[in-house]
């Protein structure tokens, strides 16, 4: 189980958010924190408009590329986020979003990379990714189907790039959501981790998703969800976080592995509840234990269990045994 903290770009551009952001997500025991490398000029064309959840961010005047060029994140405050990131022993994920930007971060030491669901079919930049030695990779697939994801998958031949399902919208609604897909994405994609990027409205997406077999989880982070960036609306705040990822823990502790076996707490209940079995009539040396010369009564911890009944049948006494004895083993060969 592996839980990011998207941090994306509600650091807003500051060095000093970013580290409170990264230490808040350690506290809230996620796995990693995942940023975005971008230039504007690189990114967005001047005319583009912003997205319908971005709209929230700033004034209404502001363009699509105004807006990104406020929220980039390189160079020296990148670097000092990754660095410090490493020190305190939480994974540090990018999403680039062009060849150059990639590679930057890959040669500031940046080993885990996911790419957005908007460039699944980016072979730009998934070409560049796949050059890289040694690396993660995370693809997500919101907008997209099963086709469109195998053609990038097919990109990467060193290595398997862990698939999340993705519904792009902030936030999405219960019936966009389509959990049950994972059956064919592991069906389509053997060998790839599938992990669930959780832009719902509660933990409740999660949780189902967590116990039919997701395993990776993302989930936008912010410190304060009223602050003016195009992300935090849709965000988790540090309590939600901690609760999301106390949530999805207890899940998976709660669905256990593929096995039926006695639980050690279950010892106790075990040895008084259950019956042990006893000579129903007096017993002589030599005798059989049968059905018809024995019953049952609590507790187990008197003698043999009821359970191990079949394996005592038909074994003879090495003694003589009064009527309404418990057995035990010793009393057997």
């Amino acid at each position: 189980m592996y839980i990011i903290a998207e941090v994306g770009v509600n650091h807003d551009g500051y060095l000093d958010k970013a580290i409170n952001l990264i230490n808040a997500a350690k506290e809230c025991g996620c796995d990693a924190v995942k940023f975005q490398s971008f230039y504007a000029d690189r990114l967005v064309h001047p005319s583009a408009k912003k997205v319908d959840y971005q709209l929230r961010s700033g004034d209404e005047s502001e363009s699509h590329h105004e807006m990104i060029r406020k929220l980039e994140f390189n160079g020296t405050n990148f670097k000092k986020a990754f660095e410090y990131a490493s020190k305190i022993n939480i994974d540090f994920i990018t999403t680039p979003y062009d060849p150059f930007s990639a590679k930057e971060a890959y040669d500031c030491g940046v080993r885990k990379f996911k790419t957005a669901s908007a460039d699944l079919s980016d072979l730009y930049l998934h070409n560049e990714i796949s050059s890289f030695k040694d690396v993660e990779v995370i693809i997500a697939t919101g907008m997209s189907d099963i086709e469109t994801i195998k053609n990038t998958i097919s990109i990467y031949k060193n290595t398997k790039p862990t698939i999340l399902h993705c519904v792009s919208e902030y936030p999405c609604s219960d019936g966009s959501l389509n959990l049950n897909c994972i059956n064919l994405l592991k069906k389509n994609f053997k060998n790839h981790k599938i992990g669930f990027s959780d832009h719902s409205i509660d933990n409740v997406p999660s949780l189902i998703a967590a116990s039919i077999g997701y395993e990776y989880f993302e989930r936008h982070f912010t410190l304060n969800k009223q602050d003016e960036g195009p992300d935090h609306y849709a965000s988790s705040d540090v309590n939600e976080m901690k609760n999301y990822v106390e949530q999805i823990r207890r899940c998976i502790k709660i669905k256990g592995l593929q096995i039926k076996n006695i639980q050690k707490e279950e010892m106790g209940m075990s040895n008084r509840s259950k019956k042990a079995i006893l000579s129903k009539v007096n017993l002589k040396k030599g005798t059989k234990i049968n059905l018809d010369n024995t019953y049952a009564i609590r507790p187990a911890e008197n003698g043999i269990s009821i359970d191990k009944l079949q394996e005592i049948i038909g074994k003879e006494l090495v003694c003589d045994l009064p009527k309404n004895s418990f057995i035990q083993y010793s009393d057997l060969k």
